[in-house]
């Protein structure tokens, strides 16, 4: 039996009904109504036995032909495949959007059902939810602001194959664990960021040094490593920003660093969306074009310095004196949810995202999604724990 990390493929599928699917159920279930009234209705005007048969039995049949083309029109599917290296999704037989496994950024499953279908024939060509079903979110590092959405079954066994190689390839957090750090104990279910940590200093991007550039490598196969470097490096960016955006605390404490008001804010999206415009799934035949992709790279390493530097010392500065309060309000509930357990705890997490929510609303703060999730997620687990 091949194990989750192996080479096979595993694909879930999950079917839906067109429009034409249900018209088609609709006259099939008319006509046989129709089939019913028109028995009772000739019987009483004393029509003929025989026509009144015939009749019935037209009608009858008309409906189960027409039940039956419903059900030769093959139902179409959202598909997610996952093999050894790629991500495969889409409207089955009609888009499929293809990801690097390595590629992936975070994996989450919505906490409520689809209330509509969208098969990314619109403007969203990231959703493919049908209504009914709940929905995977996945995040890539080619664009990490962008949520793929992706219905599933989650009693398919299949569904639940895919899920388990997905979160098994999503990077870890860099979190540590609060309290005396024993799995067992409820305030170690709210994990502290690194990032939050009194000790924390954000990383160098090592401007001092001098960086070997693929221009000047003496091979073909040193500037491949040189080139897998910048990637990485490139990876490692989009981990340490996402924190921000998506860690309900980093989020709260330091909302400067994901306003695009902020100058050193703005410049380092500008170097970052460069590096993304240059960044290719596999080495590029160009040492000129992996070059200047290396560079962009750099750049966007030593702009997410000054960006989380200078976004950590302005805070909550650029808020007005209503918004900090409640920042700091959500904060002290947080520290106190850590040390709570049971039903308390999860009171203070629903306040906490209500702050959240409202701050967010009026463009205070700029959390992703997953935040949400997140806070939801630890009243959860801690209503479980009672």
């Amino acid at each position: 039996m091949a194990n989750s990390s192996g080479p096979v493929s595993v694909t879930c599928r999950t079917e839906y009904r067109l429009p034409i699917h249900d018209r088609l159920a609709t006259i099939a279930s008319a006509l046989a109504i129709a089939a019913m009234l028109e028995l009772v209705v000739l019987t009483i005007v004393d029509v003929d036995p025989k026509k009144t048969g015939v009749a019935v039995i037209a009608t009858l049949g008309l409906g189960l032909v027409i039940a039956a083309v419903g059900r030769v029109i093959d139902l179409p599917a959202v598909s997610l495949t996952v093999d050894d290296t790629a991500v495969h999704l889409g409207n089955a037989g009609v888009a499929i959007n293809s990801f690097a496994l390595d590629d992936l950024l975070s994996v989450k499953q919505s906490t409520e059902l689809s209330t509509d279908s969208s098969m990314s024939r619109s403007s969203r060509a990231d959703q493919f939810r049908i209504k009914g079903c709940r929905y995977l979110q996945l995040r890539f590092s080619d664009n990490p602001d962008q949520e793929w959405q992706v219905a599933v079954i989650e009693s398919d066994p299949a569904a639940a194959e895919v899920l388990a190689r997905l979160r098994a390839h999503q990077p870890a957090k860099r979190k540590v664990l609060i309290g005396n750090g024993s799995e067992g104990n409820a305030a170690g279910n709210l994990a502290k960021p690194a990032a939050a940590q009194p000790g924390y200093r954000p990383a160098d991007p090592g401007q001092g040094r001098a960086v070997a550039r693929i221009a000047n490598a003496g091979s073909k196969e040193a500037a491949q490593r040189l080139w897998q470097a910048a990637c990485r490096q490139h990876d490692a960016i989009l981990v340490d920003y996402a924190q921000y955006e998506l860690e309900p605390e980093l989020v709260l404490r330091y909302p400067a660093v994901t306003d695009v008001s902020v100058e050193s804010v703005a410049a380092f999206h500008t170097a970052l969306a460069r590096a993304q415009e240059l960044r290719s799934d596999e080495f590029p035949m160009s040492l000129d074009r992996a070059d200047e992709y290396q560079q962009a790279v750099v750049e966007a390493g030593k702009a997410w310095a000054k960006c989380e530097r200078d976004g950590r010392a302005i805070g909550s500065g650029l808020l007005g004196a209503g918004d900090q309060k409640e920042l700091s309000t959500a904060l002290s509930l947080l520290e106190t949810a850590r040390v709570s357990q049971g039903s308390a705890q999860a009171d203070y997490l629903d306040r906490i995202h209500q702050i959240v929510t409202d701050l967010a609303d009026r463009g205070s703060v700029h959390p992703q999604q997953q935040a949400f999730d997140e806070i939801e997620a630890g009243r959860r687990r801690a209503l479980e724990a009672e």
